[in-house]
């Protein structure tokens, strides 16, 4: 992590705004707190209690909670319920009408890489489809944490 990592510095003359503003997000927490020169006496010590004050927040929430969090958190636009697990279809084939559909697991592998795997309606039928692609990114998910916290 950078020293100025969820730190940056406000400078605006016309508002005469002088200081580091720290902004973290921990678990559907949002965190923010600006320390101002003139309150800290200096730009030095503003940011030496800015970064005291992240390192402190940092240190209340688990890195292996935040990171499952991140991995399981239910997005805005999920319409399957599941993380992770999408249905798709192609764009029809205009010589014949088909429309291939599959379901797609998708998960982010020890790394920090994205991975995905599908699984074709047409070879497994709607249902065995998205059991598979449900299946797949629990194991997958299982297999990462397994790796990265050594379980």
């Amino acid at each position: 992590m950078s020293r100025l990592h969820n730190i940056s510095r406000i400078d605006s003359e016309t508002n005469r705004t002088h200081a580091w503003f720290v902004r973290l997000q921990r678990c559907n927490e949002c965190m923010q707190k600006m320390f101002s020169d003139a309150v800290y006496g200096g730009k030095r010590n503003a940011l030496k209690a800015a970064i005291e004050y992240r390192d402190a927040q940092l240190n209340q929430h688990s890195l292996l909670e935040h990171e499952l969090w991140v991995r399981m958190r239910l997005r805005k636009n999920n319409r399957s319920g599941i993380v992770g697990v999408a249905r798709y279809e192609r764009p029809a084939n205009p010589q014949t009408g088909h429309l291939p559909a599959f379901w797609l697991a998708s998960w982010v592998d020890e790394n920090g890489c994205s991975r995905k795997r599908k699984f074709a309606v047409s070879v497994y039928g709607e249902r065995q489809a998205k059991c598979l692609a449900v299946a797949e990114r629990d194991r997958q998910l299982k297999r990462v944490c397994d790796i990265k916290w050594g379980r």
